[in-house]
C-alpha cells in the first residue's frame, strides 16, 4: 500500500490546522471542581449520566455518530457557558442532540421535535425543547458547530 504524497500530507496538516484554531476559539470544557461542572449544580456523574442518556437516544433515534458527538459538545459548550440546573440537564441534552441532528442528519431522519419528544421518554414538551433550541443559539451566538473527536478520525482516516 502506497503512503499518501507531500501533497496530501499538507492538505491533511491544513485541515488538521484549521480544526484546532476552530477549537481553541469555540471551545470551553466544562470544568468539574468538588464534584460537580464548574458554575453549575450538576455532578459529574449526572453530566456522565447525561452523556450515556444521549448515546441512547442517539441509538433510538437511529442518527450517526457524528450527530452523538456534535450533539456532546453542544451541551459541553453550553454548560461551560451558562448555569445550569440539574432539573433542565435532560431538556438541554435533548435540544443539543436535536440541534445536531438538525445540523448532521437528513429532514427525513430528523422528523418533528414531537416525535423526538414523544420517542425520548422525557417529561418536556415540544415547545420546551423549541424554547431551549433558541436559548442555546443564543448563548452559543449560532455558532453550533465545532471539531469533534469523529472529525479527527474522518481527517486522519483519509
Amino acid at each position: 500500500m502506497k503512503g499518501p504524497s507531500s501533497a496530501e500530507n499538507r492538505r491533511l496538516l491544513g485541515l488538521l490546522d484549521s480544526a484546532l484554531v476552530r477549537e481553541a476559539r469555540l471551545w470551553k470544557v466544562p470544568v468539574s471542581k468538588g464534584g460537580c461542572i464548574q458554575g453549575a449544580d450538576i455532578s459529574s456523574s449526572l453530566h456522565q449520566d447525561m452523556i450515556v442518556w444521549l448515546r441512547d437516544m442517539n441509538r433510538r433515534f437511529q442518527f450517526c455518530p457524528e450527530t452523538f458527538a456534535l450533539g456532546v459538545c453542544v451541551l459541553n459548550r453550553l454548560l461551560a457557558t451558562v448555569k445550569a440546573q440539574p432539573k433542565y440537564l435532560k431538556c438541554i441534552a435533548l435540544t443539543s442532540l436535536v440541534l445536531a441532528a438538525k445540523i448532521n442528519e437528513e429532514d427525513k431522519v430528523v422528523g418533528s421535535v414531537s416525535g423526538l419528544v414523544s420517542a425520548s421518554g422525557c417529561n418536556f414538551s415540544a415547545a420546551e425543547i423549541v424554547r431551549m433550541e433558541r436559548i442555546i443559539l443564543d448563548k452559543l451566538q449560532w455558532d453550533l458547530y465545532t471539531a469533534t473527536p469523529i472529525d479527527f478520525i474522518h481527517i486522519v482516516s483519509r
